[in-house]
C-alpha cells in the first residue's frame, strides 16, 4: 500500500490500484472519442512511418555486412586529377590488380572481377545441339580465384582454390544450376555454350543473400576473359579491383602511394586520373561510382529519411500534446476532487502517463498492422526485399519498444505535468482556463512546428517531381523515341550473318532505320581509352564504336566535316564539342583534319558532332570519340515507325529465330532504359509524396481536433455573436484566422530551410532545375487551402448552430 508523505512523489504499487488507474484512464479516453480517435490515428500513422523507415534503413545499411573481412576491403576507383571534370569511375585497367599484388607489400590480397550483360547461354544436348537457350541480362561475372577468399560467397560443391584456375571454367549458383539442369546436385562437370565456347562447370555457389551488391549468378574464370592483360590504356567501367589492406595501414596511406604506382606504368600527363580506395561500406552509398547491383543508397538519403521519420512521429506527438493540454479544462474538476480526496501529484502523474501509455500501445498495435500491410507496396516501390517477419526480428522488437517508451514520455510528460499541477480549490470553483498563458503559447508553437515539417516536405516533393520532369524532357542531344536495342551474337561465325540480318531487318514492316554499334549513346556501359594529340598531350575519352548509320539514326547534329567511312578497324574519328574544349583544338572547323592517336591507332578527325549526354544528368558530358570498327559491334539499334511497334517486334523476332536459332531474342526500348537511370530519384519522389501526405494528414487531424475543441469552448460567444447579427462567414473567419496566421509563420521558417536543403540536393546533379519562387508560393497557398478545408467543417457547423440552444445549454 502507499501513503502520501508531505510533498514527495509516491506511486501506487498494489495491483488493485494499478487496475483502477487503468480502468479510469481507459474510461476517460473513451469519453472523449473525437480526441481519442485523432490521437490514435495520428500516432498509429506516425509509428508506422517511423517503423517502415527503420526497416528500409536497416535493410539498406546491411549490404555486404556479412563478409568477415569487410572492414579491411576496399575498391580501387578512378577520380579525375582535374577537379573541374567531376569524373568518378569504377573500372581500372586490366593489369592493375596483378601489379598491386606484386608491387605493394601493404596489400594483403587483391582480386579482380568484371561483369558481362545480356549473355546468351545454351544448354547443349549429347550431340551438341541446343536443348535449352537463355539470355542472362545480368548476374554474369568473370572473377579471379582470390575474389572468393576476400568475400564470403561459399561453394556448396567444388574447391574454391581450383574451381576458377583454368580458362573456360565457371561456377553457377544453386538457383541458376537448377534453372538450367532441373537440379544443382548433378551440374558439376557439365558444360554450357557461352559466346560459342564450351564452358565447364567446376563448382556450385550458395545463392547469394539479397543484401549484396554482388548479384552473382554465373562466375567464369578471369582467365577466360578475352582482353589484353598488359594494356594500361584501355579501361572498361565494369572491371573492378578489390584489395585487402594489411593491419596497420590506412586507405589514406595507400592513396598517397597510388600516383607513383600509376606513374611507373602510365605517365601522369597521359592518364588524366588517379586511383583511390573506397571502402566496401561506401560502395553501396556512393552514387558517383555505382556498383554491380545498380542500386545505391546515399548517406545523405539515410540522414534525410531518419529526420523525416523522426519528424513524422513528432508531428503525431504534437497532436497529442495540443489536444491533451487544450482538453485540460474539461478535467479540472475531476483533478480537484482527486486532490481533495488525498491524491498527490505523483499518483496523478502516473494516471495521466497511464492514459498516454494506453493510447500509444493501441497506436503501436495499429502501426504494426499498417506496416505489415505496407511492406509489399514498399518492396515494389523501392525494389527491395523487406521481410514480413518483423515481429521475429530482435532489433525491430527492441526498436518498437524504445519508440513506444520514447513517444509515451515525449507525448505524456507535458500534459501530465500541466494536468497534475492544477490548484484543487481553483479547479473545483471552475476558475481554470486555457485561454491564455504558457499553454496557449506552447500549443501555437507546436502547431507552427507541425506545419514547418509539412511545408518543408511539400516543397521537397515539388522540387523532386520537377527534377524528374526535367530528366524526362531534357534535350539529350540525340533522339531516343521509338528506338529498340537488341544484343546480337558477335562471335566470328555469327558475324558473317550481319549483312543478311541488316537486309532482312530493313525490309521488315515497321522498321525505319538500323545501325550496328558497341554501345547506345547514353548508358552505363562504355570503353574508356586514351587519345594523344602530341607526344606529351594525352587524355581519357569515351569510345563509341558504331557504323556509318549511327549518327543519322539517332539524329545527332554534325557541326563540321563528315561521318567516317565504314571499316573493320579504327581509321577515322568523329569527336564531340567537349573533347575540343578539353584539348584546346579550337572550333569544329579547325579540328577537322587534325591527326590523333586513339587506343594506339593513328588517324584523322573527320567530323565534329554536337554534344550529347552519354551518362545520366548527374554527370558531366565526357569527351567522346566515335569511329567505325565492324569487328566490335554487338548491338543492334532499330528505329520503329510510329504505331508499328507490335508489327515490327514480331518481324524482328522471326528474323532472329531464323538467323540465330540457338539464341534468345530480347529487346529494350531505349527511352525506358534511360528512364531507369533515374529510378532512385523516381522512388524518392514517390516517398516524398507519401511522407508529405502523411505529415499534412496528421497535421490536419490536429487542426480538426483543435477547432472542434475551440468551437465547443466558444459556443456561448458564437451564440451571442449570431444573436447580435454576425454572419456565418465572420464566425468561420474568427475560428480560422489564428490557424492561418500560424501557417504563415510556419512558412516563414520552412521556406529558408527547404531552400537550403533542396538546393544542396540539386547540387549533386550537373544538370538540374533552378529553385524558383513558384515552389514556395504553391506551398503556402496549398497549406492555407488545406487548413481552411480542414477547419471549415467544424467552423461552419459551429457557425450555423442554433444560438438559442447554445445559450440555453450554457
Amino acid at each position: 500500500m502507499w501513503h502520501p508523505v508531505g510533498r514527495s512523489v509516491c506511486f501506487p504499487t498494489h495491483p488493485l490500484m494499478l487496475s483502477h488507474y487503468y480502468k479510469t484512464g481507459l474510461r476517460n479516453l473513451l469519453r472523449n472519442r473525437t480526441h481519442f480517435f485523432v490521437n490514435i490515428t495520428g500516432l498509429a500513422i506516425g509509428f508506422s512511418a517511423f517503423l517502415l523507415i527503420f526497416m528500409v534503413l536497416a535493410y539498406e545499411q546491411s549490404f555486404d555486412n556479412f563478409h568477415p573481412k569487410k572492414d579491411r576491403i576496399y575498391r580501387a576507383v578512378r577520380i579525375s586529377n582535374n577537379p573541374g571534370d567531376g569524373e568518378y569511375r569504377t573500372g581500372v585497367p586490366f593489369p592493375v590488380t596483378s601489379a598491386l599484388r606484386e608491387e605493394m607489400p601493404q596489400i594483403a590480397a587483391a582480386a579482380a572481377i568484371t561483369a558481362e550483360y545480356d549473355v546468351q547461354v545454351i544448354v547443349p544436348g549429347p550431340d551438341g545441339s541446343a536443348i535449352k537457350k537463355y539470355k542472362e541480362a545480368k548476374g554474369v561475372f568473370l572473377a579471379e580465384p582470390q575474389f572468393f577468399h576476400l568475400f564470403n560467397f561459399p561453394l556448396a560443391e567444388g574447391d574454391v582454390n581450383t574451381a576458377l584456375k583454368e580458362p573456360n571454367t565457371l561456377l553457377l549458383t544453386k538457383a541458376l544450376a537448377t534453372k538450367y539442369f532441373g537440379g544443382w546436385q548433378t551440374a558439376v562437370g557439365k558444360t554450357l555454350n557461352v559466346h560459342g565456347l564450351a564452358m565447364r562447370i567446376t563448382g556450385i555457389l550458395e545463392n547469394p543473400p539479397v543484401n549484396t551488391d554482388f548479384p552473382l549468378g554465373m562466375v567464369f574464370s578471369y582467365a577466360s576473359l578475352n582482353a589484353d592483360m598488359n594494356d594500361w590504356g584501355s579501361i572498361t567501367d565494369v572491371n573492378y579491383c578489390f584489395i585487402q589492406l594489411r593491419p596497420g595501414y590506412t586507405p589514406a596511406q595507400i592513396d598517397a602511394l597510388m600516383p607513383a604506382f600509376m606513374s611507373r606504368h602510365i605517365k601522369a600527363d597521359q592518364r588524366g586520373y588517379d586511383l583511390h580506395l573506397q571502402s566496401l561500406e561506401d560502395m553501396h552509398a556512393d552514387k558517383r561510382f555505382g556498383n554491380f547491383s545498380g542500386r545505391t543508397f546515399s548517406k545523405d538519403l539515410v540522414t534525410a529519411l531518419r529526420l523525416i521519420g523522426f519528424f513524422l512521429l513528432v508531428v503525431a506527438c504534437v497532436n497529442f500534446i495540443n489536444l491533451s493540454t487544450a482538453n485540460a479544462i474539461n478535467r479540472a474538476r475531476e483533478i480537484g476532487v482527486r486532490k481533495a480526496l488525498g491524491s498527490n501529484r505523483g499518483q496523478l502523474l502516473l494516471q495521466f502517463f497511464g492514459e498516454t501509455g494506453i493510447t500509444c500501445l493501441l497506436a503501436m498495435t495499429g502501426a504494426i498492422i499498417i506496416s505489415l500491410a505496407c511492406i509489399p507496396f514498399l518492396n515494389s516501390l523501392l525494389d527491395i526485399k523487406l521481410s514480413l517477419n518483423i515481429l521475429k526480428d530482435p532489433a525491430a522488437i527492441l526498436f518498437m519498444l524504445a519508440a513506444l517508451a520514447g513517444v509515451t514520455l515525449l507525448s505524456g510528460f507535458y500534459p501530465a505535468l500541466i494536468l497534475s499541477g492544477f490548484n484543487p480549490v481553483s479547479a473545483l470553483k471552475g476558475k481554470i482556463t486555457t485561454s491564455a498563458g504558457k499553454g496557449v503559447s506552447l500549443r501555437r508553437a507546436l502547431v507552427v512546428l507541425q506545419f514547418v515539417i509539412a511545408q518543408v516536405l511539400i516543397i521537397g516533393t515539388l522540387v523532386v517531381i520537377s527534377q524528374m520532369n526535367y530528366f524526362r524532357n531534357k534535350d539529350l542531344g540525340f533522339s531516343k523515341a521509338a528506338i529498340v536495342t537488341a544484343s546480337i551474337p558477335h562471335d566470328s561465325l555469327n558475324r558473317t550473318k550481319f549483312i543478311l540480318l541488316q537486309n532482312e531487318l530493313l525490309a521488315a514492316p515497321g522498321v525505319e532505320g538500323l545501325s550496328f554499334s558497341s554501345f547506345v549513346p547514353m548508358g552505363d556501359g562504355g570503353w574508356a581509352t586514351d587519345i594523344r594529340l602530341t607526344e606529351n598531350t594525352n587524355m581519357v575519352v569515351n569510345m563509341k564504336p558504331a557504323d556509318t548509320a549511327y549518327a543519322k539514326l539517332y539524329n545527332m547534329q554534325l557541326l563540321a566535316g563528315r561521318m567516317y567511312f565504314s571499316s573493320d578497324t579504327m581509321r577515322e574519328y568523329v569527336v564531340n564539342e567537349t573533347l575540343l574544349r578539353k584539348t584546346g583544338l579550337g572550333s569544329p572547323e579547325a579540328a577537322v583534319g587534325k591527326i590523333v592517336t586513339v587506343a594506339g591507332r593513328r588517324g584523322p578527325i573527320v567530323g565534329v558532332v554536337k554534344d550529347f549526354h552519354n551518362h545520366s544528368l548527374r554527370d558531366p558530358i565526357d569527351p567522346i570519340v566515335m569511329t567505325a570498327a565492324n569487328q566490335m559491334y554487338g548491338l543492334t539499334n532499330i528505329k520503329i515507325a510510329p504505331g508499328k511497334a507490335k508489327q515490327a517486334l514480331a518481324a524482328m523476332a522471326a528474323i532472329w529465330n531464323k538467323l540465330y536459332p540457338d539464341y534468345v531474342f530480347e529487346y529494350n526500348f531505349l527511352d525506358q532504359s534511360i528512364a531507369n537511370y533515374y529510378k532512385q530519384e523516381d522512388q524518392l519522389s514517390q516517398l516524398f509524396k507519401v511522407f508529405a501526405g502523411l505529415a499534412i494528414f496528421i497535421s490536419c487531424l490536429g487542426l480538426y481536433g483543435m477547432v472542434s475543441f475551440m468551437a465547443g469552448r466558444r459556443k456561448k460567444e458564437i451564440g451571442i455573436r449570431k444573436v447580435l447579427g454576425a454572419p456565418v462567414s465572420s464566425i468561420v473567419v474568427l475560428l480560422s484566422r489564428e490557424f492561418t496566421i500560424l501557417i504563415a509563420v510556419a512558412f516563414c521558417i520552412a521556406a529558408p530551410l527547404a531552400w537550403y536543403f533542396m538546393g544542396e540536393w540539386l547540387q549533386q546533379y550537373t544538370f538540374s532545375i533552378r529553385l524558383g519562387a513558384g515552389f514556395f508560393v504553391v506551398t503556402l497557398l496549398s497549406s492555407v487551402i488545406i487548413a481552411w478545408v480542414t477547419v471549415g467543417h467544424s467552423a461552419i457547423k459551429a457557425a450555423i448552430a442554433n444560438p438559442v440552444k447554445s445559450l440555453r445549454t450554457e
